[in-house]
């Protein structure tokens, strides 16, 4: 069963690379006041397939690893950056 996860573009530098930062609210345990997670997953991507720019919004899921890093696919594109 693989992981699917919604999040932002914000790195573009390496070649089939995108950096996605994927944000969660949770509860603090003491206070119960909302705190924002943010976590950053290295996404292989074809260029042809989905020709990304910072700051569309995709959809990732887990997969085999492509490198010691980079375990997530770009499955789709939701919206487009301006």
């Amino acid at each position: 069963m693989s992981q699917k996860f919604t999040g932002t573009v914000i790195g573009l530098k390496s070649a089939k690379t995108a950096t996605v930062e994927l944000i969660s609210v949770r509860l603090h345990p003491k206070y119960h006041k909302p705190e924002k997670i943010k976590t950053k997953k290295l996404a292989h991507y074809e260029v042809e397939e989905f020709p990304l720019q910072l700051g569309d919004k995709v959809v990732i899921k887990s997969s085999r690893p492509y490198s010691k890093n980079k375990k997530f696919l770009v499955v789709e594109r939701v919206s487009v950056s301006r």
